[in-house]
């Protein structure tokens, strides 16, 4: 065995190389989606991006944890 391959992973590359010499194709990874944020996420992150950018505009090292902070006290 070559060093660092496990029985399980040498298995996985052999039937994969048998696979390619028999001509069979490969099954192709789907695309993974968007999950959709939940209304109060989303509303938070609106919150945190407009303190960010209003904090940025005065402060170039305002950082995006000053950013939470200030949209904390928004509430």
């Amino acid at each position: 065995m070559a060093r660092g391959m496990t029985r399980k992973n040498m298995k996985k590359n052999m039937k994969k190389n048998k696979a390619e010499m028999e001509g069979g194709k490969r099954k192709a990874k789907r695309a993974g989606t968007k999950r959709k944020l939940s209304p109060a996420l989303a509303a938070w992150n609106r919150k945190v991006m407009e303190a960010f950018k209003a904090g940025r505009a005065k402060n170039p090292n305002f950082k995006l944890k000053d950013a939470m902070k200030a949209a904390k006290k928004q509430k």
